[in-house]
Order: structure tokens, then C-alpha cells, then sequence
């Protein structure tokens, strides 16, 4: 009989999918903001650390003590990098949004896994299958004709936009690593609230010595900033966070494709904004990609009988 994957193992991707779409709507809420991009960042990770310390507080109840465990070195060491990174992304990637539409900064933006996939081939030895590359190649360009394909050509003037979404899918892609290693020894909610506490104080005197708007002055901003934070941030991030893991790096980063696809379904049902032919065969291609990197079931082996001998070692994989 064929051994059943846990309930978590098989919840993974559909919850990291769940988590990419609500940070599709990241875009549309900075583009509402009367705020400056820096400070809309700050209130993106600052709004949500009340709702984040009763997470805490729920994780710590499920301990025979009701304290949360130690963070180690290692774990300290994953969450300042993340919150470092992730810092720097929704600098350049909010000010990418000043200077260009929100679809282009969105297709650079996730741009995360073709970063993800050098650093580890670079500083983690990690080798990836010929289906992952494949899939990842489909996803990619899904994504190019997903946005090039539309009615509306880039501008030459758009080049410092270009160039500071890019470096934001580098900065993000430096974020997924950093909570990855922080999830291998510390719990979801820890990883969340310290990695937003942190990058909440990384963004705050960037903003303060930056901008002039800071706080929002009307209904409309606190809405903006609200919606950011919560929709965003505490509901899409969180979901990522989660399935981070369960799931490799590289992967969960392809996945994270489906973002410019979920804001040109959300583009047409809210704004009318009609996909032309070109942009839904990008959108399928992405979600192809999707599924040819997804990883293989890890199905355990059947117990091996009483008195079999051990199986022999099998050398690791390249």
C-alpha cells in the first residue's frame, strides 16, 4: 500500500500559491499610498507586529512551560539577513513603483528565482535537475510575454525603474534565503514577528532622513498602508513563510511566479484592463513552469523486515 504524504507536506504548495497571490496585490496598495515609498514600507512591517506577538503568544501556549524556545546564533543569524534584505527590497522596489507601471516592476521583482538559483549554485552547492531548469526557463518566459505582450511598449526614461526592480528581486531572493536557514531551527512565528520587527527598524530612519510625507493624513493613506500590511504582509507573507518550510528555496521562489499572473487576472476583473492573447498563453506558460518544477513526492520506504540485513549506502546525489 502507498505510504500518505503528512497533511502539512501536502498543503505546502497550494498555501505558498495562496500567499503569492495575495502579495500580488503589493503594487496597487504602494501606488495608493500618499506616503513616501520608504515609509509605506516601514508601515507594511510595522502595522502588523501587534497581530504577529498574539501569534507568539498562541506558539508559546503550545509548549509544556508556555515560553517559546531559545533562538540560537543560527537562527538570529538567518533572521537579520532576511529582515537586512528584505529591507533593501521594498526600498528600491517601492521606489521602482514611482517610476514604473506596476505590471513591468512586478515581472522584474520576481525575478527572485534566477537569483535564488545562483547563489546556491554559487555559495551552497546546490545542483539542480534538468525538470527544475526546464521549468524554470517555461516560467520565466511565461512571465516575459505575460507583460511585453500587452498594448503599452517601455519607455526609454524607464530605466532607473527597471534597473531598481531588479535589484529588488535580488534583494528578495537574499530574503528567502535568510528565512529559509532561520525556519531550520526556529518556529514560523518567531521567524515572523523578529524578521518584520527588525526590518521595521532598518526602514524607519531611512524614511525619517529621506522623506518628507511619513505619516498618512487622511482615511484613504491609513487604508493603503492597512491594506499593505495586512493583506500583503501578515496574510501573504505569512503563508510563505510557512510553506518555506516544507519547500526548497529555489522552488518555492518559482512559485512565487504566479504574482504577475494573479495581478493581471486582478487588473482585468478590477480595472477592465483586457488580457490580449499574448499575456494569457504568458500566464499558462508560468503556471506550467509551475508544475514541471514542482519537487517529486518524498514518499517514505516500506520497514524492512526483522533480521534483513542493512541496505547498502547509496552515494548523494550531485
Amino acid at each position: 500500500m502507498t505510504a500518505q504524504r503528512p497533511l502539512a507536506d501536502r498543503l505546502a504548495l497550494p498555501i505558498l500559491l495562496l500567499g503569492a497571490v495575495s502579495i500580488s496585490f503589493s503594487g496597487i496598495f504602494v501606488k495608493l499610498s500618499e506616503v513616501g515609498p520608504i515609509s509605506t514600507g516601514f508601515f507594511r512591517m510595522a502595522l502588523p507586529l501587534p497581530v504577529m506577538a498574539i501569534g507568539l503568544w498562541f506558539a508559546a501556549r503550545q509548549h509544556a512551560d508556555r515560553r517559546l524556545p531559545r533562538i540560537g546564533w543560527r537562527g538570529w543569524a538567518g533572521i537579520h539577513v532576511a529582515a537586512f534584505f528584505l529591507a533593501f527590497d521594498l526600498i528600491v522596489w517601492h521606489w521602482s513603483l514611482k517610476l514604473i507601471s506596476v505590471g513591468i516592476s512586478t515581472l522584474l521583482g520576481n525575478t527572485a528565482p534566477i537569483w535564488v538559483a545562483l547563489a546556491g549554485f554559487l555559495f551552497f552547492k546546490e545542483r539542480f535537475s534538468p525538470r527544475f531548469l526546464i521549468g524554470l526557463g517555461v516560467a520565466l518566459s511565461g512571465m516575459v510575454l505575460l507583460v511585453l505582450g500587452g498594448d503599452r511598449s517601455l519607455a526609454v526614461g524607464d530605466w532607473l525603474g527597471l534597473m531598481l526592480a531588479t535589484l529588488g528581486a535580488i534583494g528578495y531572493a537574499g530574503y528567502l534565503r535568510g528565512v529559509k536557514a532561520a525556519r531550520a531551527t526556529v518556529g514560523l512565528a518567531q521567524v515572523m514577528f523578529w524578521t518584520s520587527a527588525c526590518t521595521a527598524l532598518w526602514l524607519l530612519p531611512a524614511a525619517l532622513l529621506t522623506e518628507d510625507k511619513v505619516v498618512p493624513h487622511t482615511l484613504e493613506g491609513w487604508l493603503a498602508v492597512g491594506g499593505l500590511a495586512l493583506v500583503s504582509q501578515i496574510i501573504g507573507q505569512g503563508m510563505i513563510s510557512w510553506a518555506l518550510g516544507l519547500l526548497p528555496a529555489a522552488f518555492s521562489a518559482v512559485s512565487l511566479l504566479v504574482n504577475p499572473v494573479a495581478s493581471g487576472i486582478f487588473a482585468w476583473i478590477i480595472l477592465g484592463e483586457a488580457l490580449t492573447a499574448t499575456q494569457i498563453g504568458g500566464g499558462f506558460a508560468v503556471l506550467a513552469g509551475i508544475f514541471v518544477a514542482r519537487p517529486k513526492p518524498q514518499i517514505p520506504a516500506p520497514a524492512e523486515p526483522k533480521g534483513a540485513p542493512p541496505p547498502k549506502p547509496v552515494a548523494p546525489s550531485t
